[in-house]
């Protein structure tokens, strides 16, 4: 006897919705970078770390608020804007050594990467977003807490509060410009060592690792060396390069730098920013060109 099939109406249909473009297919991929990065719709414990920098960046803003309200006029050496990356750059690294990993790590080891490539998406479109997810949030990250400390003293100023604005006008891009050179040099790092490595958590450990040792390495050469050539290990501080720039732009000395040790201009340190950026790019676009 033979066996006829049986067919069932489960009542499959196409999708006849809206169909995305490559910015929406982008925008999607930002918007899961700042999902996984903030530890949105995670466990509990996956927030804490993000959160708990993101607060205390700015109960260190309200803290340098509240000494000038309560005594401005008892300690006249406030932390200027350019003394204030200072005290927020070492947490906008860590931010970034937890970030940048994240961004990066999950989907490659989770084979996450070939779904996005099924998509009307290349590879080059994917990393962008991935870049555009983590210098948004390190941007936020950076320019909050200095849009409150700059209305907050414009609200204590003797002058006034738009007249405090007024005199400060250069403020509105000079914070920017220094925010996108930390962002730029650190990201950049970030995404290199995340390229390479399976595990968010040892991405995390070597680049600040690495970032430590060739900040010491590099001014212990400077100081101590005397072969000809010793003042260009200056060049591999690379966390002080953003500090140097700063100084550039701000018009002053926060204290001591190797590049300046060395001898080194600052524009010196724009040029090692900007090869950082491009051989980082060129690292990672290499890396990710031969995964399948």
């Amino acid at each position: 006897m033979s066996e006829q099939a049986i067919i069932v109406d489960r009542g499959y249909r196409p999708y006849e919705g809206p169909r995305g473009t490559l910015r929406s297919s982008m925008w999607a991929i930002v918007k899961d970078g700042y999902r996984r990065a903030l530890g949105l719709r995670r466990r509990a414990w996956s927030k804490v770390m993000p959160w708990g920098l993101i607060a205390l960046m700015l109960m260190i803003t309200m803290v340098v608020i509240a000494v000038a309200w309560f005594a401005g006029d008892l300690i006249p050496d406030l932390p200027s804007y350019a003394e204030y990356f200072d005290l927020t750059s070492q947490l906008g690294l860590l931010f970034v050594a937890l970030t940048g990993p994240l961004l990066l790590v999950p989907d490659r080891v989770n084979g996450v990467l070939a779904v996005y490539m099924s998509r009307p998406l290349r590879m080059s479109d994917y990393l962008l977003a991935k870049t555009a997810a983590l210098v948004s949030l390190m941007l936020t990250f950076y320019l909050v807490p200095q849009t409150i400390l700059h209305l907050g003293l414009a609200a204590l100023s003797d002058d006034g509060f738009f007249s405090y604005l007024g005199a400060n006008l250069d403020v509105l891009w000079k914070v920017p410009v220094v925010a996108l050179a930390y962002i730029a040099t650190h990201g950049s790092i970030a995404f290199a060592v995340s390229a390479f490595l399976g595990r968010s958590g040892l991405a995390s450990g070597l680049y600040l690792g690495f970032i430590i040792i060739t900040n010491n390495v590099a001014g212990l050469i400077v100081s101590v060396a005397t072969f000809p050539g010793a003042k260009y290990a200056a060049l591999f501080a690379l966390e002080q390069h953003p500090r140097y720039f700063r100084d550039w732009v701000f018009g002053t000395n926060a204290g001591f730098l190797i590049m300046e040790e060395a001898g080194f201009d600052a524009w010196v340190s724009l040029i090692c920013i900007m090869a950082i950026v491009a051989l980082s790019s060129l690292v990672v676009w290499r890396q990710y060109r031969k995964l399948p």
